[in-house]
């Protein structure tokens, strides 16, 4: 990132495209319901920023927790704008993938549900449990403090878990895979 900021150096930035452009656009993925045309315009869009903004990253902070908050920050602004919401059905791709029916539903069901979630618990909830962020890096994304992060996650784990205990296992949270 060094060589990016202080020289242009389009190797560095074609490295860091490389190590997160398809990381980021599973996050937009899953932050927008599975429209890939829009996932992948937030992805361009995304790292146009970080070429126009390069000079705002703060070298002593890791590299991927600036670019998930400017994503971060990318989704709540589209979310504020109701005509940027895009709700196009999750790809028939899914169904290639799970070929157990029940499975199937559990899945269609818990993606509607997170896309419903407020866009702060969403946020949240997709980092933690699709991405696998820790939650110090969730605070950093998203700019709030822990405690923010943990009853936001609470509160979006018992929203949902509501809404599809009658198609959840037990142990939902910890053995679905939505991307």
């Amino acid at each position: 990132m060094k060589l990016f900021i202080e020289k242009d150096h389009q190797g560095a930035f074609n490295v860091i495209y490389e190590r997160y452009s398809k990381r980021l656009l599973g996050y937009f993925i899953k932050m927008f319901n599975g429209d890939l045309p829009q996932a992948q315009d937030f992805v361009q869009d995304l790292f146009i920023r970080i070429v126009e903004k390069k000079h705002l990253f703060d070298t002593e902070k890791k590299l991927y927790s600036w670019i998930f908050t400017i994503a971060s920050n990318m989704c709540k602004t589209s979310f504020r704008k109701p005509s940027a919401i895009s709700l196009t059905s999750w790809k028939e791709t899914l169904e290639q993938e799970v070929p157990d029916i029940d499975k199937l539903v559990f899945k269609k069901i818990l993606r509607a549900e997170i896309y419903q979630l407020e866009h702060h618990h969403k946020v949240v909830f997709i980092l933690r449990h699709l991405e696998r962020f820790s939650l110090e890096e969730i605070a950093t994304i998203t700019e709030t403090n822990i405690g923010t992060v943990k009853s936001r996650l609470f509160y979006a784990t018992k929203t949902i878990s509501k809404k599809i205990k009658n198609y959840a296992p037990e142990d939902w949270v910890d053995t679905f895979k939505l991307g």
